[in-house]
């Protein structure tokens, strides 16, 4: 049987494979990455940037160790990845 995720998509079953799923993890981490590089240049404006920076790389570092939790963010981000379409989970 192939690994993956099993989520539901307007009633039916679909697996978000094993690919998928770390591929979405990239996303996650390389997104973070941005973050952080975007306040470093000053780029975007943060309160306290030693704590947005601490909790931006915690951030990255669960999304490529598996670490992280499947949000309905991360699930919706995985599902357009594999599949190029962006649809709402929760109906």
């Amino acid at each position: 049987m192939a690994s993956g995720l099993l989520i539901l998509v307007r009633g039916k079953d679909v697996l978000l494979t094993s690919e998928t799923i770390n591929k979405t993890r990239l996303s996650f981490y390389e997104n973070a990455i941005a973050c952080i590089e975007e306040a470093l240049s000053g780029e975007v404006s943060v309160n306290n940037i030693i704590d947005y920076i601490k909790w931006k790389k915690k951030q990255s570092f669960e999304a490529l160790q598996s670490k992280a939790p499947y949000s309905f963010t991360f699930i919706q981000r995985a599902y357009y990845i594999q599949s190029g379409e962006c649809i709402p989970l929760l109906n």
